[in-house]
C-alpha cells in the first residue's frame, strides 16, 4: 500500500463561498450532483468542458484519507478582496448565482456569500471561520478524523481512518483583521498577533506566501500575474495585475518575523524580481532556514544566463497602463515517444533555475503542481483555414520558413521590466526552441483521448528538468538529493484548478504514481538522463509522493 503527502492542498477553500450556516461541510465532498441546476450554463461562463476539473471537491477530507493520505499542508487563506471583485464583473456569472439562489446550487456557490465577502475587511475572521468549520471528527463517519500536528510525539504513521494536517499561510493577507488598515508597521504587528491565535488554537504554520494574486500585499512585495485563465473567460482582472516592485523594506521585516516563528518563506506568488531580492537579504543576513515553493510549476529556463535566458523567449511585449502585457513561448527541452514535446509554461509565477537552486542550497522543498496550465498544458486550436486562437504566434526561422510554436501570456510591471532589464536586451533570438503549435492542433483533431497522457507528460517534464539541474547542481548526488529530498507534490487541488486529466482529485492519486513507476525511468534514459545509483523506481515514487514531504514537516516539528 502507497502513502501520499502534498505540500498545497485547500480542505476548506470551496466552503467559502458556500450559504453561511454550514449548508455545506469540509467533511463531505461537493458533488456533480450538487451543481446540476446551474451546471450547463457555469461550464459556458468558465468555458470548460468537466466539471471534476474545477468545481467538484478534489481534496475534502473524506476522499484524501480514502485515499491513503497520510500527512497534507493545508492552506489558511481568504480570498483577495481583488479576486472576488473579478469574480463579480461578469454579469452574467453573478446572474447565474442570483438566479439559482433558492437552489442546492445556490448553497454551493451562494450569492449572499459573494457580497459578503466584497464587503469583510477582516480576512482573519474568514480563516478562524474555516478552522471552526472542520472539526476534528468526520460527523458522517465517525472514526475517521483530523490531527492537527504540533510535535512529533503526535505523529502516528499507522493510524487508521487519520489525516495528519500542518498550515500554511497563503497570502498574508489572509493573517490581517483590517484590510482598510494602510500602515505597514501596524500590518506587520497584527500578523504577528494573529500568527500567536494560531498557535494558541494548536495550528502549527509550517510555510507562508509573502502575497498572494491581487496588490492586497504590496506592503511586503509585488506579486507574479497568475489569473490568465480569468482574462482569457473576459473577467475584468485588471486589479490582479502587479504593478509594484520587489522586496520592500517592511517585506524584509515580514520575512524575518517568520524566521522567528520558525516559519518557512513559500515563495510561490511573489514576483521575480521580489524572489531574487529575497535570495540577495537570506544571503546577506545569514538565512539558512529551507525555502519553499509549495505548488509550482518550472520554467524549463534560467531567467538569465549567457547561453539562454527569460528573454530569449518573448514574443512580444506591450505596455498596458502600469504593466507589459508579455507574450511568451513555451520553451521545449524534453521529448517522449509518438507524442510533441510538451513546452514548459515559462511565465513568471513559475520557478526560474535560479529559484530551484535556491530552493535546492537551502534543502528546502518543491511541490509541482498539478494543474494542467501552471504546468505547461495549452488548449491551443484551429479557428479556421489561416486562423489560430491567442495562445499561438507565427515566427520566421531562416531557412526554414514559418513555425506556429505555442505561447502563454503573462504581466510584468513596469518597474520590474526596468530592473530585470527587459528593457535593453535582445529578445525571442530562442523561439524556434518553442513548443509545436502545428503538432499540437493536429494531435487533438486527430485523436482527442491521446491528451490526457500529453498533460501527463508535462508532469514528468517538471521532473526531468530538476534531475537534470540536480546533474548540473550536484552530479551524482545533486540527481539524488533532488529526487529523494527536494521533490514532492503540491497539487493545489481544490484551488479551483484544472487538474491534469489522469489526476482530477486526490481519488487518482495512486494511478499517477502508478504511470510515474511505469514511464519515468523510460523518460529519463531518452532524455539521456540518469537515475541514482541503488534506487529503483519504485523507491523514488515512495519519496517523491510521500517520504520526502513527511520527513520535511516532521523535521520541522519540536
Amino acid at each position: 500500500m502507497s502513502y501520499f503527502f502534498d505540500s498545497h492542498l485547500h480542505l476548506t477553500l470551496k466552503n467559502q463561498f458556500s450559504k453561511n450556516g454550514n449548508t455545506t461541510t469540509p467533511w463531505k465532498a461537493i458533488t456533480k450532483n450538487d451543481l446540476k441546476e446551474g451546471l450547463p450554463d457555469l461550464l459556458k461562463i468558465f468555458a470548460l468542458g468537466l466539471i471534476d476539473k474545477m468545481f467538484s471537491s478534489q481534496s475534502s477530507p473524506d476522499l484524501l484519507i480514502e485515499s491513503n493520505y497520510k500527512v497534507v499542508v493545508m492552506p489558511l487563506f481568504a480570498p483577495d478582496i481583488d479576486l472576488v471583485k473579478a469574480l463579480s464583473s461578469k454579469k452574467v456569472f453573478m446572474k447565474l448565482l442570483e438566479k439559482f439562489q433558492h437552489t442546492r446550487f445556490g448553497e454551493v456557490l451562494s450569492h449572499a456569500r459573494y457580497q459578503d465577502l466584497l464587503k469583510e475587511k477582516n480576512a482573519f475572521s474568514i480563516v478562524e471561520n474555516d478552522l471552526n468549520l472542520l472539526p476534528a471528527n468526520d460527523p458522517y463517519q465517525p472514526g475517521r478524523k483530523i490531527v492537527f500536528l504540533t510535535a512529533k510525539s503526535q505523529w502516528n504513521e499507522g493510524a487508521a481512518n487519520t489525516l495528519h494536517v500542518v498550515c500554511s499561510v497563503e497570502g498574508i493577507h489572509s493573517l490581517r483583521s483590517n484590510l482598510d488598515e494602510k500602515n505597514p508597521a501596524v500590518i506587520l504587528e497584527d500578523i504577528g498577533k494573529n500568527l500567536k491565535k494560531l498557535q494558541n488554537r494548536n495550528i502549527k504554520v509550517l510555510m507562508a506566501n509573502l502575497t498572494h494574486i491581487d496588490r492586497m500585499n504590496g506592503a511586503f512585495c509585488n506579486q507574479a500575474y497568475a489569473m490568465d485563465g480569468m482574462r482569457v473567460n473576459k473577467f475584468d482582472e485588471k486589479d490582479l495585475r502587479p504593478i509594484h516592485h520587489g522586496l520592500t523594506p517592511f517585506g524584509k521585516k515580514l520575512v524575518m518575523l517568520l524566521e522567528q516563528e520558525k516559519i518557512c518563506t513559500d515563495i510561490k506568488h511573489m514576483s521575480p524580481d521580489a524572489r531574487f531580492e529575497l535570495y540577495h537579504y537570506r544571503s546577506a543576513n545569514g538565512i539558512t532556514s529551507p525555502l519553499v515553493s509549495s505548488h509550482s510549476g518550472i520554467c524549463g529556463i534560467p531567467f538569465r544566463s549567457d547561453s539562454e535566458s527569460f528573454a530569449s523567449y518573448i514574443y512580444s511585449s506591450v505596455r498596458e497602463g502600469d504593466s507589459y502585457r508579455i507574450k511568451v513561448g513555451k520553451p521545449a527541452k524534453y521529448t517522449f515517444a509518438n507524442f510533441p514535446s510538451p513546452g514548459f509554461n515559462a511565465t513568471t509565477i513559475n520557478l526560474f533555475d535560479e529559484d530551484i537552486k535556491a530552493i535546492y542550497d537551502s534543502d528546502g522543498l518543491l511541490g509541482i503542481s498539478l494543474d494542467e496550465r501552471v504546468i505547461g498544458y495549452t488548449k491551443a486550436r484551429r479557428l479556421n483555414q489561416d486562423t489560430y486562437s491567442d495562445n499561438i504566434g507565427t515566427i520566421q526561422i531562416a531557412g526554414r520558413g514559418t513555425k506556429k510554436i505555442l505561447t502563454d501570456t503573462d504581466f510584468i510591471s513596469k518597474e520590474e521590466n526596468l530592473a530585470l532589464g527587459l528593457f535593453n536586451c535582445t529578445k525571442g533570438k530562442l523561439l524556434h526552441r518553442c513548443a509545436d503549435g502545428d503538432e499540437l492542433v493536429d494531435l487533438i483533431q486527430g485523436n482527442s483521448t491521446d491528451i490526457a497522457p500529453h498533460q501527463f507528460h508535462h508532469f514528468l517534464n517538471q521532473i526531468l528538468h530538476c534531475v537534470k539541474l540536480g546533474k548540473d547542481f550536484g552530479g551524482v548526488a545533486g540527481v539524488e538529493k533532488m529526487l529523494t529530498k527536494i521533490l514532492c507534490v503540491g497539487s493545489d487541488f481544490d484551488g479551483l484548478i484544472e487538474a491534469i486529466d489522469w489526476c482530477t482529485s486526490c481519488q487518482e492519486i495512486d494511478f499517477l504514481r502508478k504511470r510515474f513507476v511505469s514511464d519515468f525511468e523510460k523518460a529519463i534514459v531518452a532524455n539521456g538522463l540518469f537515475l541514482p545509483q541503488n534506487w529503483s523506481i519504485d523507491r523514488i515514487a515512495d519519496r517523491i509522493f510521500y517520504e520526502n514531504g513527511r520527513n520535511f514537516v516532521l523535521k520541522r516539528l519540536n
